[in-house]
This record gives structure tokens, C-alpha cells and sequence, in this order.
């Protein structure tokens, strides 16, 4: 659990503690203490890119944190087979044809092993030899298939940070989608969520439309006092569609209205966040599930009680409202990027033509540089007076620094951003994520 500074010093001095993380500063006691643990509840903001993480205990917010999450995986992934296709298609004699390699996209048959359709887990044969009905199998219609691997490594990036949140977890809270699409699908869904409670269903098509919106107003892009336009008014029989709505703030709503604003063209519903979100929700649920008891949420239903309590739209503070809806959150925040952990060069797309021996004299050779005289590709480092991360190395003896948002840190007045390493200070090593 948290504590004061001062007795974070003393404990080192005393060495009655080691520290065992950086950001958060962590350190683990050297000496037995007593058993009790203080009820801890996690909130996670779940979406496409950037993610909302919050810790509240009784009330109080012990941790917060934004994290955002890779999007070029999916690019690479098609830039290597791209590569591999053309390689595989050359003449080359000395390698078999491979095809049909991706065994874990292939549903197996459970009684023979062989093939399966893809909407059952066994093949027709056996089926046909019992009878259309295996008595093991009968119940089973659909078999699992893989997540793909964009989605599940952003879903095992929330995973990782989760278990490595150096506080005593007690309950997570997870926000499942923005809005609900089966309440949209169904308006009379049963439960006292969608019938009983002080949040009306029409609640549940705005908050589509500002996430449509992207928490902007169309006219003059203003982020606060947003709300809902209905194109055609429900006084002629308009309705509550994501078609007929459009995301407008309270100023260029009432020049609408008073002065006849003209309204730019209406855009189509494409929410390609809230499918991510979608395709590896219960891939993370079952997972997150392990490390606590997990309860779930919808977005609309944070978005009332955030601004019932008058707190500004953030991923952040959606994540504060999830974990506890009288919690404030509070100004300090850390901030973390999903990283690659390795550079990698891929072969050349175009091959030489007659070269006849192996290509390791070619500079793309020389871009996986990992370590450089003990300093390694995403370190924590100091230059200058300011905090930074190793993005890469040039030559023998130089680095490039870059701060969490992606920007150099160099020499002021040197045009190049070319480092060196004897400048550096080291603070900490990562992996796969920085935290700032």
C-alpha cells in the first residue's frame, strides 16, 4: 500500500526494504509484517489504442494510469508475409512447399485428429459412422478459434500491467463496450439495468454517437459541453437512431437552433475501436478473472455518473468512475507505451539476381542492434536533465533518445539527434513497455 516518501528513505537507509520497481516506485519490506490487506478495486477503460487504469481503495484513488497500445502489428505482420510469399515462390530446389501451416486456425477433429468444418469439431466421417451424432460430442457445436495476434497481444499488454500493479488486488471492474449492441438490437431486453434504473435507453444511442464523434463537436471540434443533435427533430418524427444524431456543443446547438447554423454533412457509423474491443473481450475477461473477481460495465453507464460529478472526459478518469462511482480523480498519472521489444530487418523483398553467396555484407544487416557497449534499446536514461527512453543506436558509440511521446531529446545546439553513450546515465532497464 501506499506510503510517505520520507519513509521509503528510511527504509533503504535502514535496508529493511529493496526496490523492486520504478515507475511505479515500488519497494518490497526485507521483514515480516503483519497479514492484513486493504480492500483495492480495479477499474479498466477498455478500447482500441489507449487504455484507462485506476486502483481505488475506500474511496481514495491509489493509482492511476494510461496506457497505450500498439497499432502497427498488424502492418508488420503483413509486411513479413508479404516477403515470405515472394521468397517461397522463387526457385528454390533445395526447400519443400509448405502450405496449410497454421495448424492453430484449423479446427482438429476430437475422435480422429483429422480435419474439422469449421463450424464443428468433428469430421464428417465420424459422424457419419455413428450416425450423425457422436454421444462424447453432441452437446458441442462451435469450436474455438485463435484470436489474432494484433488483438490478443494488446489483450495480454492489459494482462501484464494488471498483475504487475504492485497493490493487493481485491475486485476488478471492467468496462465491456461504449454502448450496449444487443440493447440497441433489442430495446425490451429484460434486467434491471436496461428498465429500473435512473439511466434512460437513449443514453445508450448518444454515447454511440459521441464515440462516433470521436467526443468532438462536428462544427467547431469544442471537446466540452457536448451534446446530442437530432438531424430531423422528434417533433416530426425523428428518432433516436445513430443516423438521425449528431455529436454538437451547447454553443453551436443553440446557433442552430436560434440562428439556423448551417450543420456539415452526416457521417456513417464505423467503430472500429469498439470491434477491437469486441473480438478479445472474453479472451481478457477469463483472463482477468483469474487474477480477481471480475464484474462488468458499460460506457454510457460511466458517462452518467462522470458527469453527474462534473470530472472531464479521459480515459483515466473513465477508469476512476468504473473502480468506484464516488471517487475524484486525482492530477498525477503515469503514462505507459506498448513497445517492440526488438528491431527486426527482414530479408529483401527483391531478391539479387545471381548473387550466389549468403547477404552478410548488406547494411540492413547491421539495424538489429540490440545492445551497445552495456546500454540496451528501450532503457530508461538521463541526458541533459531530462528523463528519456534508448528508441535505437547509430555507429559504435551513439543513441537516440526519445521522451514517452515520441519526441528526440539531443544536444540543443547540435542539429543531429545523435547521442553518445558516454553522456547517458542509466536508471532502469525495460522490455516491452516504458512508463513515464
Amino acid at each position: 500500500m501506499p506510503t510517505h516518501p520520507a519513509n521509503a528513505r528510511i527504509m533503504l537507509k535502514q535496508e529493511k526494504a529493496r526496490v523492486i520497481q520504478r515507475t511505479p516506485f515500488t519497494l518490497q519490506l526485507l521483514y515480516d509484517t503483519t497479514e492484513h490487506i486493504q480492500p483495492v478495486t480495479v477499474g479498466i477503460d477498455d478500447g482500441g489504442i489507449n487504455i484507462g487504469i485506476a486502483a481505488v481503495s475506500n474511496g481514495k484513488v491509489l493509482f492511476q494510469q494510461e496506457l497505450i497500445l500498439r497499432s502497427d502489428i498488424k502492418s508488420k505482420l503483413d509486411t513479413r508475409r508479404q516477403y515470405r510469399r515472394s521468397r517461397r515462390n522463387r526457385k528454390t530446389r533445395y526447400r519443400k512447399a509448405k502450405f496449410l501451416n497454421r495448424k492453430q486456425s484449423i479446427p482438429t477433429c476430437k475422435v480422429c485428429g483429422g480435419n474439422a468444418p469449421s463450424s464443428k469439431i468433428i469430421c464428417k466421417k465420424c459422424l457419419n459412422a455413428v450416425g450423425g451424432c457422436h454421444q462424447k460430442y453432441a452437446k458441442i457445436q462451435q469450436t474455438s478459434f485463435r484470436i489474432p495476434p494484433s488483438i490478443k497481444a494488446k489483450k495480454e499488454t492489459i494482462i501484464r500491467i494488471i498483475q504487475q500493479m504492485p497493490l493487493p488486488i481485491s475486485a476488478i471492474r471492467l468496462e465491456d463496450v461504449y454502448f450496449d449492441f444487443q440493447a440497441m438490437e433489442n430495446p425490451d431486453i429484460s434486467g434491471d439495468q436496461y428498465q429500473h434504473g435512473d439511466l434512460f435507453y437513449h443514453k445508450n444511442f448518444k454515447q454511440a454517437c459521441l464515440v462516433r464523434d470521436k467526443f468532438k463537436c462536428r462544427v467547431c471540434k469544442a471537446q466540452s459541453n457536448l451534446q446530442c443533435h437530432h438531424v430531423k427533430p422528434r417533433s416530426k418524427g425523428g428518432t433516436d437512431k445513430l443516423s438521425n444524431l449528431m455529436t454538437l456543443c451547447k454553443d453551436c446547438h443553440d446557433r442552430h437552433h436560434k440562428e439556423g447554423l448551417k450543420l456539415p454533412r452526416q457521417k456513417s457509423s464505423f467503430y472500429v475501436s469498439a470491434a477491437h474491443v469486441q473480438q478479445g473481450k472474453n479472451y481478457l475477461q477469463r483472463e482477468l478473472s483469474k487474477i480477481a473477481p471480475l464484474t462488468k460495465t458499460f460506457g454510457y453507464i460511466t458517462g452518467h455518473y462522470r458527469n453527474k460529478a462534473g470530472i472531464e472526459k479521459s480515459h483515466v478518469n473513465d477508469a476512476v468512475i468504473i473502480a468506484d462511482k464516488q471517487a475524484v480523480p486525482v492530477n498525477r498519472q503515469i503514462k505507459t507505451r506498448h513497445v517492440q521489444a526488438r528491431k527486426r530487418s527482414l530479408h529483401e523483398a527483391t531478391a539479387r539476381k545471381g548473387q550466389k553467396t549468403p547477404n552478410q555484407t548488406q547494411r540492413r544487416n547491421n539495424k538489429n542492434v540490440f545492445t551497445l557497449k552495456g546500454s540496451r534499446r528501450w532503457d530508461t536514461v538521463r541526458y541533459g536533465g531530462k528523463t528519456g527512453f534508448i528508441s535505437g543506436f547509430s555507429g559504435t558509440s551513439a543513441c537516440r533518445i526519445v521522451d514517452i511521446e515520441g519526441n528526440y531529446i539531443k544536444n540543443p545546439a547540435k542539429k543531429y539527434t545523435q547521442v553518445n553513450l558516454r553522456e547517458v546515465m542509466l536508471i532502469c532497464r525495460n522490455q516491452t513497455t516504458i512508463s513515464q
